[in-house]
């Protein structure tokens, strides 16, 4: 089974303008900042996965249109949908012990050399280190 490669500033920029709504439209109908979904079309940032499969939720369901737009009444299905998600999240995590938190993340942790992304989490980290090193240089000139 083959893995098709996402590009993600172009994924939501399209979205958001198939939608019809500016930077901060969208944000507040995906329930982020105007600074986040800014940062997603630069490519700075990349939305959390459960976010990322929303999106391509509706990517995929305003493709099946043969003018590609997702209705109004699409969106709004769409932001209902995510404000369920959302609510029982928040609900689950609020349930949930610390300790099981925790337990849940050294899982995670140690899956993901597995699913690839101790290479993705590290080359994030250099990038992280990089802007330090610069941000010293010119600060503490």
């Amino acid at each position: 089974m083959g893995t098709t490669a996402i590009y993600i500033p172009a994924l939501i920029r399209d979205l958001r303008q198939r939608l019809g709504l500016t930077q901060k439209q969208f944000a507040h109908e995906v329930g982020v900042t105007f600074s986040t979904i800014n940062q997603w079309e630069n490519g700075r940032r990349r939305p959390q996965p459960f976010l990322l499969k929303r999106l391509l939720e509706m990517e995929a369901a305003s493709g099946k249109r043969s003018d590609s737009r997702l209705t109004k009444e699409e969106a709004q299905s769409y932001k209902r949908r995510w404000e369920t998600v959302n609510t029982a999240e928040r609900e689950e995590l609020a349930s949930t012990p610390i300790a099981h938190k925790f337990r849940q993340v050294v899982a995670f942790l140690a899956s993901a050399g597995k699913l690839g992304l101790i290479k993705a989490l590290a080359t994030e980290e250099d990038l992280v280190r990089e802007r330090w090193a610069r941000l010293r240089k010119v600060y503490h000139a």
